[in-house]
């Protein structure tokens, strides 16, 4: 551990949109909490935050309540086609350094002796994996390579040991029947559910990690790709934090929302940052977005301008709540 550490913090969010059904809301608000707690698990006994939101992430992923993973909206034909992604910053102690500055007095400080390395990995459009968030962490810890979709990620699944299923095996009688209801009535209310889920940690060695899944847009053409996979847009980490955005795709590529809202950390709050990158969006774009952030003192941040979004967290006291923030004004 760091001789000055911060305790760990970390925010999982379960997509910005429509009011969830009153039905709904219980199993949605038990499974952030559990995410949560899976995730705090692993920062509290000195794990680090990449295996944090990893293990947030596959909770929502594995419950049809969220649009991930199981839960996934499908596409006008039926199909489930996620994407997802990872990044990490994460702290590398310069050995060489390191002793040069135990030579010499008066010697440097931990922090000057150590510098940051950042890594991501993503896949689009898979159709045969429970959790692509796996299979992008997957990308990233054995490739060289940042994004992957199609035959190439399911090479890289079953080399790493991800067992592929069938397409049939994703859809949840959940999303079954909300395409049945779009078929039968155009525009019907109800058919795309909250998008989304996301997390993001700052362990106590002051590395972050962001992670973001999706099904995607219900009744969206096969093939689109949104943001959730895409560096700087649905996801973000260096130096300054981490942060993971939920909503319409479009507007948050667009807009590079992850990457601008982890830039202005440097000179404003958390809250702030998001609040402003939200409002820029709404303004410029019309689209609806959220965005959780995190930065390097461990403070945490998040707005958004749908109708409801849901979030969960560990905060730097070491408590965990649930929150239904409101949007926007």
């Amino acid at each position: 551990m760091p001789r000055h550490s911060t305790p760990p913090v970390l925010i999982v969010h379960g997509g910005a949109g429509a009011l969830s059904a009153p039905a709904d809301r219980p199993g949605r608000r038990r499974a952030l909490l559990e995410a949560v707690a899976r995730g705090a698990a692993i920062l509290r006994d000195g794990g680090n935050a990449l295996d944090a939101v990893m293990a947030a992430v596959v909770v929502l992923e594995d419950d049809p309540l969220f649009n991930a993973g199981y839960g996934s909206v499908l596409t006008i034909d039926g199909r489930v086609e996620m994407d997802a992604g990872v990044m990490v910053a994460e702290q590398q102690r310069d050995d060489a350094a390191f002793a040069n500055a135990r030579t010499q007095a008066p010697a440097t400080s931990p922090q000057g002796s150590r510098s940051l390395r950042t890594r991501a990995g993503g896949v689009v459009t898979v159709s045969r994996v429970r959790n692509p968030i796996l299979l992008a962490r997957a990308v990233m810890d054995t490739t060289p390579h940042v994004l992957m979709g199609g035959a190439g990620a399911e090479t890289i699944a079953r080399r790493a040991g991800i067992k592929l299923c069938r397409p049939s095996d994703l859809i949840s009688p959940r999303a079954r029947q909300r395409w049945l209801a779009r078929n039968e009535v155009a525009g019907a209310h109800g058919t795309s559910s909250h998008g989304t889920v996301g997390a993001v940690a700052r362990d106590r060695r002051g590395n972050f990690a962001a992670a973001t899944s999706t099904g995607g847009v219900a009744g969206k053409i096969a093939g689109r790709i949104g943001d959730s996979a895409i560096i700087g847009a649905g996801l973000y980490a260096s130096a300054a934090g981490g942060a993971s955005a939920t909503g319409t795709g479009e507007a948050i590529m667009r807009m590079a929302s992850c990457r601008a809202v982890v830039e202005l950390l440097s000179r404003i709050n958390p809250s702030l940052a998001a609040t402003r990158i939200i409002a820029a969006l709404r303004d410029m774009t019309a689209g609806e977005a959220g965005l959780i952030v995190v930065n390097r003192r461990g403070q945490i941040g998040y707005a958004h301008n749908a109708a409801a979004m849901e979030i969960a967290m560990l905060d730097l006291s070491g408590s965990i709540t649930h929150l239904a923030p409101p949007p926007l004004p």
